[in-house]
């Protein structure tokens, strides 16, 4: 059983198609709020070839089911999404904003991560390669070449202490470069220039009177890395805030972390992330949903940390909201906070981290939506991957199946062609 539109607007007469194989024998269609309990209407309703028709008005937000009761048999249900005036207006993308490739500790070219995203489902990407700018430089030149369909973005796992702090854990922790113009570690360079700068850094935290127990020449280099990502037009994420090292103690010392969600620097962290001891990450959203009501809201992330094409790729990602498919409609939707975070558990469950409006539709668009988009990007890939293989051009079959991409989200937020 199917339905058009999937996504509705609240308050707004929307005319339903839903189509089933058989349409005898139907006792009656009902249509009820999943959040509000005790709303349940029966539809007036017409049959057309097989095509049953009404019109109604969703007088609730959130997730609705369309029931239909036959006479002799089980009743079947079909799930619908109710919005608001704003958010109907939106779009969501998939994406991962952190992998690593040969250009740092990863064991395959940043292209070849590109096409294992663009496999497992993902619209959008960045390579984050440690303290290094050009794997993503590399791979959004091989995009343009290829004419792939996905949005890159220039990416940079930056080591808050230097390269040195890469595999020494010395409670800096790294942060993610996301759209940056130019390369955080580059401007370490010149080190008399960057000792300056730390020092004019120090002067502010103390008018800013910062926790006591922070050794502010210390914090300042996490305040340094964000500044220097703003200045470079980018947005700066905190990577696995919790993850514990192989000394036992949190790669990223905690004062510092609290520090920068109360000052309000960051512009998200990443709540999901490839971890050995995956509890400690995950503990990341409770400090960082906190902050939702006292300082700024920092968007929730969640990534690969791919070091390989076949390196959980697909488990943890991001889906975002955007008005228009775009780098800048993906670098303004993150910035406003229109994110959420979320982990493929086994068995097919996942677990979501975002306000609370945004999880509980990514929760309707995981069900609903994302089947259907997953298996033809991943057509999409396979098919850019064939070509490159065999030096042949497959245009035609590739502009089919981006049709076919483009129809399936028209027709679930209800737009003709």
């Amino acid at each position: 059983m199917k339905i058009t539109p999937n996504v509705v607007v609240q308050n707004k007469t929307i005319n339903y198609k839903l189509t089933l194989k058989n349409t005898s024998n139907i006792e009656s269609i009902e249509v009820l709020s999943r959040a509000d309990y005790y709303h349940k209407d029966t539809l007036k309703y017409k049959i057309k070839n097989n095509t049953i028709l009404f019109a109604y008005k969703m007088p609730h937000l959130g997730e609705f089911v369309v029931k239909v009761n036959f006479t002799y048999k089980e009743s079947k249900i079909v799930s619908l999404y109710c919005l608001d005036e704003n958010m109907i207006q939106l779009r969501p993308l998939k994406g991962d904003l952190h992998m690593h490739s040969t250009y740092s500790d990863g064991r395959t070219s940043p292209f070849a991560l590109v096409l294992a995203s663009l496999e497992a489902g993902m619209d959008f990407l960045s390579i984050t390669d440690h303290d290094n700018y050009e794997g993503s430089q590399n791979a959004i030149e091989k995009v343009k070449k290829n004419n792939i369909d996905i949005l890159l973005l220039a990416g940079e796992e930056v080591s808050v202490g230097g390269k040195k702090d890469m595999s020494v854990s010395q409670g800096n922790g790294h942060i993610l470069s996301i759209n940056a113009n130019k390369s955080i570690e580059n401007q370490r360079k010149d080190s008399k220039k960057y000792e300056k700068e730390l020092e004019e850094i120090v002067k502010l935290l103390k008018k800013e009177k910062i926790d006591k127990s922070i050794d502010s020449s210390h914090y300042a280099k996490n305040i340094w890395v964000i500044n220097k990502i703003k200045e470079a037009k980018g947005i700066s994420i905190l990577a696995h805030p919790n993850w514990v090292y192989r000394d036992g103690k949190y790669h990223l010392h905690q004062a510092f972390y609290k520090e920068m969600l109360r000052s309000s620097h960051l512009d998200g962290v990443e709540v999901f992330g490839e971890e050995k001891i995956k509890e400690h990450n995950n503990m990341t959203h409770l400090t960082a949903l906190q902050t939702k009501n006292k300082h700024k809201y920092l968007a929730p992330f969640a990534n690969s940390d791919a070091h390989d094409s076949d390196h959980e790729i697909g488990d943890r990602f991001t889906i975002i909201f955007v008005k228009e498919k775009s780098t800048k409609g993906v670098m303004t939707a993150m910035k406003e906070g229109l994110s959420c975070a979320i982990f493929k558990r086994e068995n097919y469950e996942h677990q979501f981290i975002g306000k609370d409006a945004l999880a509980q539709y990514v929760y309707f668009l995981i069900k609903e939506y994302y089947p259907k988009h997953s298996s033809l990007k991943s057509r999409l890939a396979k098919l850019y991957i064939d070509q490159l293989i065999n030096a042949e051009s497959f245009e035609n079959k590739i502009s089919m199946v981006k049709k076919k991409l483009e129809d399936h989200t028209n027709s679930f937020y209800g737009i003709e062609n």
